[in-house]
């Protein structure tokens, strides 16, 4: 869901699908990357602070049903083309670098690595800061965290954010990439993917 929302707020803020398409503005494509990153944090604490009490399938399963939630919308709005999606989205431009020029196996390789390598940096630190001492508690024992006085609803709904925020970023990434989005894009087998791959890469 948050990986859509990135991938809307970019076609959305940037020259793309024509003339009669809806835009909020119409930007240089790199100028809409915080404001998907910034969008996606929104959406990552409205749906955090409500369901982030609940945990293991239950959580699962809600984050499933948000995602259906986004991708319906997405289809239904006109502001969205519904169906039929959103063509002719730019591609990031960085000053002399113009990622069109370069095609598509240089685009990944000058956009999608560094992105990964800033995430996991990132995290990285997070993981080594009092935060991230939070978060490994939490993960042990939630019960035994929330004893010893950490905030465990605040630290799961920051964890949520920053997790929407890195999904914002593939999101803005992939539009660009594609120049082309629809809601068939975004299918829940996508959702049901990830997950998998969380579980079976280790949930620690």
């Amino acid at each position: 869901a948050f990986f859509m929302i990135g991938a809307y707020t970019a076609a959305l803020m940037t020259d793309s699908g024509g003339a009669e398409q809806f835009h909020f503005v119409v930007w240089p494509n790199i100028a809409a990357l915080p404001f998907a990153v910034l969008v996606c944090v929104l959406a990552g604490v409205a749906l955090g602070t409500p369901t982030l009490r609940l945990r293991g399938d239950y959580l699962a399963i809600v984050t499933l049903g948000f995602h259906e939630i986004v991708r319906q919308t997405a289809n239904n709005l006109p502001q969205t083309n519904g169906s039929r999606g959103i063509p002719g989205i730019e591609r990031p431009q960085l000053g002399p670098i113009e990622f069109t020029v370069l095609g598509s196996e240089n685009y990944w390789f000058y956009l999608l690595i560094p992105a990964i390598i800033l995430a996991v940096i990132m995290i990285r630190h997070l993981e080594d800061s009092r935060i991230g001492r939070y978060w490994t508690a939490i993960r042990e024992d939630e019960v035994a965290a929330a004893a010893m006085g950490v905030p465990v609803v605040r630290m799961k709904v920051l964890a949520f954010a920053i997790g929407a925020s890195t999904s914002g970023v593939a999101g803005w990434i992939y539009a660009g990439y594609l120049t082309f989005i629809s809601p068939a894009n975004f299918p829940l087998l996508a959702s049901i993917l990830i997950l998998a791959a969380v579980v079976i890469g280790g949930l620690g």
